[in-house]
C-alpha cells in the first residue's frame, strides 16, 4: 500500500472539523487557476529582477509590475478565448473573452505581494531596492507554500510536501536567475 493512499484514508476518516483544520491552510491558495497564480508569481519575480537594474522610483516599479502582469494575463485570456471559440466552432464572443479573463485573472492577483512590498519604498520607509528584495523573498516563500499545499491536497507525505515546495520555489528562482543573466 502506498503512503499517499494511507494518508488519504486517514484524512478521510477524520471528523469534518479535524479535516477542515488540517486543510485550512489551503485557504491561502487562490481558489481558481492556481497555475496562473504560480506563473504570475514567477513572472512578477522576473520583472522585479529586471527592475533592480534601473533607477526607477518605487511607484513606477509598482506600475511596471502591475501593467506587465495585466498584459500577460490579457494575452493568455485572448489566446484562451480564441482557442475556445475554435473548439466551439463559433464566432469569437464576449463570453469567450470574459471566460478567458476570469480564468487568467489570478495572474494579475499574483502582483499583490510585490505591490505590498513596494508600498513602503514608495512612502520612503526603505529604498526601492530593499522593496524589490522583500518582494522576491515573499514570492519565493509563496511559491514554496503553494507547491507544498498542492501536494498536501494530493495526500502527499511530509517529505513529498517539502519536495514539492522546494521544486516550485526553485523553478521561480531558476527563472529569476535566467532573467538576471540575460540582462
Amino acid at each position: 500500500m502506498r503512503d499517499g493512499s494511507l494518508y488519504a484514508r486517514r484524512l478521510a476518516s477524520l471528523p469534518d472539523s479535524a479535516r477542515t483544520r488540517q486543510s485550512g491552510v489551503s485557504r491561502l491558495l487562490p481558489q481558481q487557476n492556481l497555475a496562473a497564480s504560480v506563473y504570475g508569481t514567477i513572472l512578477v519575480s522576473s520583472v522585479i529582477v529586471g527592475l533592480a537594474q534601473t533607477n526607477l522610483s518605487a511607484g513606477v516599479m509598482m506600475a511596471a509590475v502591475a501593467v506587465t502582469a495585466l498584459v500577460f494575463a490579457l494575452a493568455h485570456a485572448w489566446s484562451i478565448a480564441l482557442a475556445r471559440s475554435a473548439e466551439d466552432r463559433q464566432a469569437l464572443s464576449a463570453g469567450h473573452v470574459f471566460d478567458g479573463i476570469r480564468h487568467e485573472w489570478p495572474m494579475v492577483e499574483a502582483v499583490g505581494p510585490a505591490l505590498l512590498a513596494l508600498v513602503p519604498a514608495a512612502l520612503g520607509v526603505y529604498s526601492a531596492n530593499a522593496g524589490l528584495w522583500v518582494a522576491i523573498v515573499a514570492n519565493t516563500v509563496l511559491l514554496f507554500a503553494w507547491g507544498a499545499i498542492l501536494r498536501h491536497r494530493a495526500a502527499g507525505t511530509p517529505a513529498q510536501l517539502v519536495a514539492a515546495g522546494l521544486t516550485t520555489a526553485a523553478l521561480g528562482l531558476v527563472l529569476v536567475l535566467l532573467k538576471a543573466l540575460l540582462h
